[in-house]
């Protein structure tokens, strides 16, 4: 009488099954079935290989992530109240990935305040790309203004850094180096609109510069710190107002 499928102990053994038509059949199917075998554990071999390879990782990219990350909190809390923990919340990284990238929470925040004076560095070499006027100073001057929610996050950040700078030699030393630039990257533009007879020759392009800087400066403090008022339409106007005396044409 035939065993019982179930009562098989190994499908390859000559005793499973009824007689040797069944055992001729196991026998056929075992080379079949262990060549099968074979490709899907290559299959599994290569996927895993391919999915244990690290992540090639853009450093600076992270970098510049982290650095946004804080911007967004130190907007929101404050320096003061801004951990490491919750900068990487909103990177979305681990506390230790910061500090692979980082030395510390001071070297974070500075991240932060360079990250906000790149951009407005960038605004200031975007017009000698373009057709250079008095206009469009005027306009690029505008856009580093507290205009809308991002202006507002930046400018907090700002002032933020500003508070420190009164007892902080160093952050004073290092936010005085990005006003230098600002400062030359003005007077560059300021001295193409010379080159292109759109400004008087006469003028003191440092000088300017540094009006400019200062225009700038007090309407984005009051405008930060009172936006219900200070609309963006407000702001552009008002900017206007006061640097157009200053940028007298031929």
């Amino acid at each position: 009488m035939c065993r019982p499928i179930a009562d098989a102990v190994d499908p390859y053994k000559e005793n499973f099954g009824c007689g040797k038509a069944l055992t001729r059949n196991a026998r056929a199917f075992r080379p079949l079935l262990i060549g099968e075998v074979k490709k899907e554990l290559a299959r599994f071999v290569v996927f895993y290989i391919i999915t244990i390879m690290p992540k090639k990782i853009d450093h600076q990219t992270r970098r510049k992530d982290i650095a946004r990350a804080a911007v967004n909190v130190i907007g929101v809390n404050g320096i003061d109240n801004t951990r490491l923990i919750d900068v990487a919340r909103e990177a979305k990284v681990t506390t230790g990935s910061i500090t692979h990238y980082f030395e510390g929470k001071d070297a974070v925040m500075l991240a932060a305040l360079d990250h906000v004076a790149q951009k407005i560095l960038h605004l200031l070499q975007t017009p000698r790309d373009a057709d250079v006027s008095v206009d469009a100073l005027i306009e690029m001057a505008s856009r580093s203004l507290p205009l809308d929610e991002e202006g507002q996050r930046d400018w907090r950040v700002w002032l933020s850094f500003f508070s420190r700078a009164v007892g902080d030699p160093s952050l004073a030393r290092i936010n005085n180096a990005y006003y230098d630039e600002f400062r030359l990257g003005i007077s560059a533009v300021l001295r193409a609109l010379q080159a292109e007879k759109k400004l008087r020759g006469n003028i003191d392009t440092i000088t300017v510069a540094d009006s400019i800087i200062t225009a700038v400066d007090g309407l984005g403090v009051r405008a930060a710190l009172d936006p219900a008022r200070w609309t963006a339409e407000r702001q552009t106007q008002q900017l206007k107002a006061m640097l157009l005396p200053l940028l007298p044409t031929p």
